[in-house]
């Protein structure tokens, strides 16, 4: 995660996103923030379910920002940059299921074995 949101951060340098495209910039930096933020708490603190849920809304927004902020009529969607917020928040989708299907599956199969032990 904390590796996507540094993607992020740099993305508009490398895309080459031209100087009209502030609405874009701004909404991957936006993301790559929270997505950072979380990561670094993540490795901290145990978030549990809700940093992966905040992950997985950050990485739908990404998938349907270019759409959502009007960008299919500017020179930013020609250009590949809504290609690359497609990818990186498909990754951010993708991890948070992953973390939450593992969060559930460990929960779930840690909650009652090896608690009481009996000797005889």
């Amino acid at each position: 995660m904390a590796l996507t949101a540094v993607a992020l951060f740099v993305a508009p340098w490398v895309t080459g996103l031209p100087t009209s495209a502030k609405d874009a910039h701004r909404n991957e930096l936006g993301v790559g923030m929270i997505v950072l933020f979380v990561a670094m708490a993540r490795f901290k603190w145990h978030l549990g379910r809700w940093s992966d849920l905040l992950i997985l809304a950050a990485g739908a927004w990404l998938v349907a920002s270019p759409w959502l902020l009007g960008l299919r009529n500017t020179a930013v969607f020609t250009d590949g940059a809504p290609v690359f917020d497609v990818a990186a928040g498909s990754v951010l989708i993708a991890l948070s299921i992953a973390s939450l299907l593992l969060f559930r599956t460990y929960h779930n199969g840690t909650s009652g074995r090896g608690r009481h032990r009996t000797t005889s």
